[in-house]
């Protein structure tokens, strides 16, 4: 039986090591990752709204979101967890999203607990549906899921939105009884956050890891955290760059192609694949002239 991405990153799941998880927001953000050698990508709900010129405040509709995931779920072989924001709207939104996401080729995604339209967690203004609203796109994730092993990841925006820790893991705990295969709590920071956490939550946590936000691995990895995932790293590091070499650029009149702040041109043809196109160009012209 052919393994599929959904079993793929359950198989990471049962292994119980922390998976470190880079944030994309294209495929060629997916490719570096997977040629780096990480076992699994998630996609930054914030890195694709840059993509498109957009904060992170709900500009970005569902079906660009479904595009962006089907087609970096495309262009690797590692598993993708698509970020399906609020699910964009009710219940029956949320399964329309979600039927589309794993058309697309996700393996897993995760689902917020925010109004619509949504905002970055780290911005001021996030509002919450109720719990019981939030229930209810789960239990529509969960019925509408064709592959049971596709991974639901239920994510709370209460610590930073309603101010407390106590309530985030009271909803983190109803989630987790709704159906939700892994609970992300937006907004921890501390080792003791974490910990605390961990306690009170059964079964596996998902983090991610910002600039307030910097653990070890290891401690990580001790306290129990299954999936880690960086959001901006790579978005964040691209920018500085892509502003030194415009700004170079602009100051002298020139650039200097042959550095090793560039990635040389075979280098690049062989990431984005051009000598397997090539190929099969070639065993299509050899099949024109038979």
């Amino acid at each position: 039986m052919q393994s599929t991405p959904a079993h793929d990153l359950r198989r990471l799941l049962a292994t119980q090591q922390t998976v470190m998880l880079p944030g994309v927001g294209d495929a060629l953000g997916a490719l570096l990752a997977q040629e780096a050698g990480f076992p699994a990508v998630a996609i930054s709900g914030y890195a694709v709204a840059a993509s498109l010129g957009y904060p992170d405040i709900g500009l970005v509709t569902m079906s660009e979101t479904v595009e962006c995931a089907a087609r970096i779920a495309a262009s690797v072989q590692i598993p993708v967890i698509a970020d399906a924001d609020n699910g964009y709207g009710n219940p029956l939104n949320v399964g329309r999203t979600v039927r589309a996401l794993e058309a697309g080729g996700a393996a897993g995604f995760y689902l917020e607990d925010q109004c619509f339209p949504k905002r970055c967690g780290g911005l001021p203004g996030v509002e919450l549906v109720t719990e019981q609203e939030m229930c209810a796109r789960l239990r529509a994730a969960l019925d509408v899921r064709r592959d049971p092993e596709t991974v639901l990841i239920a994510r709370t925006d209460a610590f930073n939105s309603l101010g407390g820790f106590d309530e985030a893991i009271r909803r983190a705990c109803i989630y987790k009884d709704a159906g939700a295969d892994v609970i992300m709590v937006h907004g921890l920071r501390t080792v003791a956050e974490l910990r605390a956490a961990r306690l009170a939550i059964t079964g596996p946590m998902m983090l991610t890891i910002g600039s307030r936000t910097d653990i070890p691995l290891e401690t990580l990895q001790e306290i129990g955290i299954q999936l880690v995932m960086y959001p901006l790293t790579l978005l964040r590091s691209s920018v500085v760059a892509m502003r030194r070499s415009l700004d170079q650029l602009r100051r002298e009149g020139g650039i200097n192609h042959d550095t090793d702040d560039m990635v040389s041109m075979p280098e690049l043809h062989k990431l984005v694949g051009a000598e397997r196109y090539n190929a099969l160009s070639q065993r299509y012209a050899a099949d024109k002239e038979d």
